[in-house]
This record gives C-alpha cells, structure tokens and sequence, in this order.
C-alpha cells in the first residue's frame, strides 16, 4: 500500500486524518495512542461496540509493518492481522491472521486498513 500526503510522503496525522475521513461515518470514536513521524497508534470504536486496533508503521510511502486487531465490546479477540516476522512456518510469511485467540495463527494476504473495514462490512452484512 502506498499513500501520499499533499508535500510527499504520508504521515502519521495525515493518515489519521484520512482514516477520520474514510471510516467516520462507521466509527463512534477515534482514539489515538501514537502519531509520530511514521508510526500511527490508534483505537477505532465501531458503531456496534467493537473495536479495531490499529497499528502501521510507514516508511516513506510504504507500509512496513501493521497489525488490526478487531475486538468484541469486551475486547475479546475476533480476528487480528498483522506481519510480525515470527510466524516463518505459515504460507505467505510475514502476513497471517489470529482468529479469535492469539494462538490460533492462520495465513493470511498482505492487509491495509481499507481492506480490512471492507471485511469488517462485508462480516455486518451477512449477519
């Protein structure tokens, strides 16, 4: 994923700032725990008392390392993705997913935020 801000390279309050403009209407809340330089920290609380953790650490433009952690309205975990590099033995490394506890590892597909709110809809639809 690459993103630019309006002089370069994307920053952390500026992805902030495009989150707040993408997801807002989905969100009841945006808190933020980190934004600094490239890394953005930040807890979005979903409409239906979930909530999605947020991690990414920009290089520039590019996405190095991210993690989305969607949790229940008792932060229990449903599904997080991220690309730590320790999960070496599973398909598409350092990409896969921790699907409602951190020791269930699952492969998963290079993710972005964009796509996981698409998941996160598309899961909303089918209930």
């Amino acid at each position: 994923m690459v993103f630019h801000g309006k002089n370069g390279p994307m920053l952390a309050i500026e992805r902030l700032l495009e989150i707040q403009e993408k997801f807002g209407k989905e969100v009841d809340r945006i808190v933020p725990i980190e934004l600094d330089g490239g890394a953005l920290r930040l807890i979005l609380h979903l409409r239906d008392g979930t909530n999605l953790r947020i991690a990414e650490q920009w290089d520039g433009d590019v996405l190095e390392r991210y993690s989305y952690y969607w949790l229940t309205s008792a932060n229990d975990l449903k599904i997080g993705w991220d690309n730590a590099p320790h999960h070496t033995h599973l398909e598409h490394f350092p990409h896969h997913k921790h699907v409602e506890n951190r020791g269930n590892l699952q492969p998963s597909s290079k993710a972005c935020l964009e796509e996981i709110m698409a998941f996160i809809r598309k899961v909303y639809e089918l209930i």
